[in-house]
């Protein structure tokens, strides 16, 4: 391999050490959000895309935990054979795609829920397909390609998908900052709570957009080693808190209101609703 091996599995396994913690407080929300009765008013989907999402981000971490054994222990020594890309790397890489595409997938919902205008959804929508089948594409070159060397080679599509996450993660998050703009009263109660909830989508728009953007920056610079990893890893796990979290903050709500009030904002319901009327959340303790 052209990098050494600092530059390369040294990366790895800085990526896998900020990876785990971060896997570590992913299943915490997750477990959060099915406990107690947090979960009971959303829909059957929701349900089933928080366990995807716990289920892609644990896929993720096992296989990038066999991936690391393969490579430290099994051909540790061997130089020439390091290079060869084992396919659990290609799963790991997989699962966070997947991942990364169900959550945008899900504020992309969000917004045409509070909105009912696909002006402002269908691109936040277009980029997020752009995103998986561009990760789509690049698993499937690195697959036939083989080795990590010839990464190099797919650095068109792998900077695609990582324009397009950056670019769908940072329009989300100037859509809901604006509708949550938007949609102020004048009551400070519920003005506070907007304002928590515009922190919090800046927050979850800038870590991931952040991590996509210095993917594509470190592997243009230097496609054969590993840095790009260190963002592109943890990620995964940023998407899962990102979503989750987001869910759970539903019971900060209620905690921090003391009483019924209404907030003109549903972070997320399995419940129908008329297109022609005011969408508001009844938040109570």
């Amino acid at each position: 391999m052209a990098e050494s091996f600092n530059a390369t599995f040294g990366c790895m396994f800085i990526a896998f050490t900020i990876d785990l913690m971060c896997y570590g407080a992913g299943m915490l929300v997750v477990l959060q959000y099915f406990r107690g009765n947090l979960w009971s008013a959303d829909s059957s989907m929701v349900k089933l895309m928080v366990l995807s999402l716990g289920f892609l981000a644990t896929t993720h971490i096992v296989t990038f935990i066999a991936w690391a054994y393969e490579d430290l222990i099994n051909r540790f020594g061997d130089l020439a054979e390091l290079d060869s890309m084992p396919r659990t790397a290609l799963v790991q890489l997989l699962a966070i795609y997947m991942v990364s595409f169900i959550s945008q997938v899900f504020f992309t919902s969000r917004i045409y829920y509070l909105t009912h205008n696909w002006l402002l959804a269908g691109p936040v929508g277009l980029l997020a397909l752009t995103n998986i089948s561009a990760g789509l594409a690049q698993t499937t070159l690195a697959g036939i390609g083989g080795t990590f060397s010839h990464l190099v080679h797919t650095e068109k599509v792998t900077s695609l998908q990582s324009a397009s996450t950056a670019a769908c993660d940072m329009a989300i998050t100037v859509i809901l900052c604006w509708i949550f703009h938007t949609k102020r009263t004048g009551i400070k109660s519920t003005d506070n709570l907007l304002d928590n909830l515009i922190i919090l989508a800046i927050n979850r728009g800038a870590i991931t957009s952040l991590a996509a953007l210095l993917n594509l920056i470190l592997f243009v610079w230097r496609p054969e080693a590993m840095i790009f990893m260190i963002p592109l890893l943890p990620s995964c796990q940023f998407y899962v808190l990102s979503v989750v979290g987001s869910l759970n903050y539903r019971r900060n709500m209620r905690e921090k209101s003391g009483s019924s009030h209404e907030v003109p904002l549903e972070p997320i319901s399995g419940s129908q609703h008329n297109p022609g009327a005011v969408r508001v959340v009844r938040v109570s303790k």
